[in-house]
């Protein structure tokens, strides 16, 4: 546990240390700390560590309370968990405890000057001075009511914090089973805090795949002022309609090719201030055609699309033409050409299109070209292909230096164009563009769709009231036999039975806790990260079912696996195998993340270490499919 606190604190992953435990001949396999620890040690332990987990959260609470003037505020050097590291271990000759001084003895001599902290305190326990490592966490102040070597359950954990919180208990007078779940909690703490520190990277990378930079994103609490500029311009941009394709209401159906160091693709339908206003989209000056499929986040009536312009402007070479086509559909066969324009003949009377953007003209209409079609279409998909002058093209100058009569295969390769900056530097034309608005008016509900979903309404109604023809009958077992603290259910069948058409699962009673570590204890109190989701929902835990069967002679082949929803506890959930299934016997094993489960708080306490509501007992019945009239023509048929 040790190890894996350094892993962790190391930000290494558990793919890395695999590799590194390889290395040195062990497998990973072979490591399994669950296995020195027998069923009832372990149901304490758990029950220990709920027991810490929810002190920790009024230990946070308390802090808040304090940080406003509420309370007191309690700063010591120990933390609540005070785990040491690999190579620290007693200070020495201060400490009369020396509590920590195995397996680790060996590595003294080397970390006597690591920078241990030479404070020393006195146990409320014992009276004896200890050092900082030889101190328990201020968790086990918590639980003092629990440390005691003949504890047998969690109950009568003290309320009365405030006055034991002031000391320290040295680590011979604290219970081992605390200790151990102070390990156990700030393992929890530290997976916790790579979770969210994993998400908070993936929501960053995501927002850079959308504007270039994360700081170029503007503040959320932005004046007034710069909102109603922004209002202006889009007013003046649009006319009045809406601005359908921004992210995130609309994406790219997929990438493009995109030079180095330019803006990624999404930045196309970033909003039209966001990220730094110098950067735009650049393809590799080799591509010179390139096609965006840009799909809509609803059913909407377009009437055009506005380019804007890049910073760099348009130049003589660099000049694209641009078609548009719409469908409703995916399919390319299926789309409407909208049309075909060649942007240097749009641009001709507007000469500012040239040519780097001048300073100043950030308050004012940016650069833009638009693209009005004939007719508004009613959509969800819009290609828009930019594409360069080829050559020989009007836009391509024949006096340019080049040679017809040169010997090289290609005559075209020493061909030296203007960039698009307008500075002196030649190189090849490429294309770009910093903004792609897709302009129309989104369709409701009500405009063409109404009558469609009435109609299909009526018609699953008519469905659903419509009689089964085959109900589910109960198949009688011979006996159930359970395994794996009721994780595992085996049941088998009678001789005669029919074949099997699925399972019914009564939901479980067992609920998945809001609390299951302490907080960090570096973490904000005024928590300001960049996604604003628990560790729940980053890591949400699933249960699903692995069904078997047994057939003669001795065959064993998975059925299926079957993922279970949240419901509430009893609610029946039906499950239908891929096949009617003959077999002797069918075993159904519970798996997915069963320890991050607990029994309801209302529920008879045990001391199993994981939940007893996730029993399999009389859960799980097993039907057939037959026709209503056989309902009660025999026996022992019953409806499931």
């Amino acid at each position: 546990m040790k190890l894996e606190i350094e892993r962790l604190r190391l930000n290494i992953s558990a793919a890395e240390r695999d590799r590194a435990l390889l290395s040195i001949g062990t497998d990973p396999a072979s490591i399994d700390p669950n296995g020195l620890l027998d069923a009832t040690y372990m149901g304490r332990l758990c029950k220990i560590s709920s027991h810490l987990a929810l002190l920790g959260q009024t230990s946070l609470e308390d802090k808040v309370n304090a940080s406003i003037g509420l309370g007191n505020v309690n700063d010591s050097a120990i933390d609540f968990w005070n785990i040491p590291g690999i190579e620290e271990t007693c200070s020495g000759n201060k400490c009369e405890v020396r509590a920590v001084t195995r397996p680790y003895a060996q590595v003294t001599s080397i970390t006597s000057s690591g920078g241990v902290s030479s404070s020393v305190f006195i146990c409320c326990r014992c009276e004896r001075k200890v050092c900082k490592v030889c101190c328990a966490g201020k968790g086990a102040l918590l639980l003092s009511s629990a440390n005691s070597k003949e504890l047998s359950s969690t109950e009568g954990i003290s309320s009365n914090n405030s006055t034991i919180l002031d000391g320290v208990i040295c680590k011979s007078c604290c219970n081992e089973i605390v200790l151990d779940a102070l390990i156990l909690d700030y393992v929890r703490v530290l997976i916790s805090v790579r979770r969210i520190s994993r998400a908070d990277t993936a929501a960053y990378n995501a927002l850079g795949q959308v504007i270039a930079l994360p700081s170029g994103l503007h503040d959320k609490n932005g004046t007034s002022d710069s909102q109603l500029v922004v209002k202006k311009v889009l007013g003046n941009l649009l006319n009045g309609e809406e601005s359908l394709a921004e992210f995130p209401f609309a994406s790219l159906l997929y990438s493009v090719e995109t030079a180095v160091g330019s803006a990624p693709p999404m930045s196309l339908l970033a909003p039209l201030y966001s990220g730094p206003q110098e950067s735009y989209w650049r393809a590799p000056p080799s591509i010179s055609s390139v096609e965006f499929s840009i799909v809509l986040g609803s059913l909407s009536d377009v009437s055009g699309v506005v380019l804007l312009v890049s910073p760099c402007g348009y130049s003589t070479f660099d000049t694209p033409s641009v078609q548009i086509w719409a469908s409703n559909k995916i399919n390319k066969e299926e789309r409407s050409c909208m049309g075909k324009w060649d942007i240097q003949s749009l641009i001709k009377p507007t000469p500012e299109l040239y040519g780097p953007e001048k300073a100043g003209h950030g308050n004012q209409v940016p650069r833009h070209v638009k693209f009005t079609f004939r007719n508004p279409v009613r959509c969800r998909m819009i290609w828009v292909t930019l594409r360069l002058q080829r050559l020989g093209s009007n836009s391509v100058s024949l006096d340019k230096s080049y040679s017809l009569l040169s010997l090289d295969e290609n005559p075209f390769a020493e061909l030296n164009r203007r960039a698009s900056f307008g500075g002196t530097v030649e190189s090849d034309p490429y294309l770009h563009a910093k903004r792609l608005l897709v302009v129309g008016s989104s369709v409701g509900d009500d405009l063409g769709l109404g009558s469609q979903q009435n109609s299909d309404q009526i018609n699953v109604k008519s469905w659903l009231e419509r009689g089964p023809k085959l109900n589910r009958f109960k198949v009688p077992i011979e006996v159930e036999r359970l395994m794996n603290h009721d994780r595992v259910s085996e049941q088998y069948l009678l001789p005669a039975s029919p074949e099997l058409a699925g399972f019914r699962l009564d939901a479980f009673s067992a609920i998945k806790p809001r609390v299951t570590h302490a907080p960090s204890s570096d973490a904000n109190i005024w928590d300001d990260s960049l996604t604003w989701l628990e560790e729940r929902h980053i890591y949400p835990a699933v249960l699903f079912i692995q069904v078997s069967a047994l057939q003669e002679p001795h065959n064993v082949f998975t059925v299926g696996e079957y993922r279970l929803p949240v419901t509430r506890a009893g609610t029946p959930m039906y499950f239908d195998f891929p096949r009617p299934v003959q077999a002797r016997r069918i075993t159904f094993k519970l798996l997915g993340d069963v320890a991050a489960f607990a029994d309801d708080p209302s529920e008879p306490d045990t001391s199993d270490s994981l939940a007893s509501g996730l029993s399999l007992s009389n859960r799980i019945k097993l039907y057939y499919y037959a026709d209503p009239y056989d309902l009660g023509k025999w026996a022992s048929l019953s409806a499931v």
